[in-house]
């Protein structure tokens, strides 16, 4: 018994060497290096030209995924997966991973084309239509059926223009004439598809949509476009410039109202109502 007593201590000792870290038989793991972390991933779209992508990782790391062009983060994780949306086609994506000392290793930039859009949110249907899988093109003209189609309101609560605006208070074709868009007025359209956007100015576009809301129960989503601006698409009381992204308040398939909030006031909106028309 007194053996077994006295080899204890002389044990203990022997295992606490054995985990001293400081010791130099333990050895840091080393970093991931750019090149080992671009060969380690994959892009893999749910079907070839597919807009659903997975990134598979060999070996696996936790990383993060991010759009080369903007740098926004697009997903994380060890399988991470991310969804492209409408007008991407041409899409650029790198990862990162943090080391065991704390650096971070960023890869190489690796490319997918997009071809095809499914499992979009519903407010891409509503806003483009959908026909056999198949987003087409919507064209859109002034609400005629509204007491009031274009004007201001309150941002975040109306949901048409309830304060001032055509036609009750004002003649659209004088507003649009007024405001340098003299092709704006009563008969005129635009187009959104995924493709762009045309108008009856002479202008074409692009346009983003998603489901990002600005104010909950509110807004359904954002339309976001480049290059022109739907009918009479200004801020009147900041100067009259162009604006070039809106709420969307309403989107059905039939019915498309757009809210864009003023620049000097955070209650005041603008509002634009439109029918679906055939052209």
């Amino acid at each position: 018994m007194k053996k077994i007593l006295f080899a204890l201590p002389l044990l203990l000792a022997m295992l606490l060497a054995a985990c001293d870290a400081s010791t130099d038989d333990i050895q840091p793991e080393a970093s991931v290096t750019v090149e080992e972390l671009t060969n380690s991933f994959q892009l893999v779209p749910k079907s070839t030209g597919n807009n659903n992508i997975t990134v598979q990782l060999s070996p696996v790391h936790y990383v993060k995924v991010y759009r080369a062009d903007n740098d926004a983060l697009l997903a994380e994780g060890t399988n991470p997966s991310f969804q492209v949306t409408p007008p991407t086609t041409d899409l650029g994506v790198y990862i990162t991973t943090i080391n065991h000392d704390g650096s971070i290793t960023k890869s190489d930039t690796k490319n997918i084309t997009i071809t095809e859009y499914t499992d979009l949110p519903a407010i891409f249907e509503q806003v483009f239509g959908l026909e056999n899988g198949v987003y087409g093109t919507t064209t859109w003209t002034w609400d005629d059926t509204k007491e009031r189609y274009w004007g201001n309101g309150s941002w975040g609560s109306d949901t048409a223009p309830a304060w001032w605006g055509a036609p009750k208070d004002a003649d659209i074709d004088e507003q649009a004439e007024g405001k340098g868009m003299p092709q704006d007025g009563s008969g005129a359209w635009f187009t959104l598809s995924l493709n762009g956007v045309e108008t009856s100015r002479g202008e074409t576009g692009s346009v983003n949509v998603t489901d990002a809301a600005a104010v909950v129960g509110w807004s359904i989503g954002t339309m976001t476009f480049s290059g022109t601006v739907p009918l009479l698409g200004v801020l009147p009381n900041d100067g009259n410039q162009r604006c070039y992204t809106y709420q969307i308040i309403q989107a059905d398939g039939e019915h498309l109202v757009l809210a864009a909030q003023s620049i000097g006031t955070n209650t005041e909106g603008w509002f634009f109502c439109f029918k679906r028309i055939e052209r």
